[in-house]
């Protein structure tokens, strides 16, 4: 099953850095699909399809989605949640903002800050300001709010 990726887009550009870790730290879970969101996202679509792992890009651009609000970010990810098992971000604010509101409207555990994928159900991830490493393992057919946060 695929991958739906939130990429970070901030006026219209990219966030490349944040968005291609992101990429490469979830490959293996399934194919990659980035969603570029925002109030114009065509550039950011068309830079996300450059980064190496991504087998899909989503663009959505409307005026709801410019101004960076988690709440329309949050319907719009639920409304595509259907075809995917995993959805994740790179671990930025905006992300941090969004992703446990699409895991409460799915209803799914969010898993956050994970440093590490085991496989498709288990992660690890810091505790105790990153002096030690807990796995995690969602029972959860979605694993909604999975923000990688790999320095790669």
């Amino acid at each position: 099953m695929a991958v739906l990726l939130l990429a970070e887009v901030n006026d219209g550009a990219l966030n490349l850095d944040a968005t291609a870790k992101a990429v490469t730290a979830v490959a293996a879970l399934g194919d990659v699909h980035v969603l570029c969101a925002g109030g114009s996202a065509a550039d950011a679509g068309a830079d996300a399809a450059k980064i190496a792992g991504v087998a899909k890009v989503l663009v959505a651009e409307d005026a709801s989605l410019g101004h960076r609000l988690a709440e329309s970010t949050a319907a719009l990810i639920v409304s595509l949640a259907g075809d995917y098992e995993h959805i994740v971000a790179p671990a930025t604010t905006d992300a941090k903002n969004v992703l446990p509101r699409v895991a409460a409207l799915l209803d799914v555990m969010v898993i956050s800050d994970v440093s590490g994928v085991v496989d498709g159900a288990t992660f690890e991830r810091p505790i105790y300001a990153g002096n030690a490493i807990q796995t995690v393992k969602s029972s959860d057919f979605q694993k909604g709010g999975v923000d990688p946060h790999l320095d790669l």
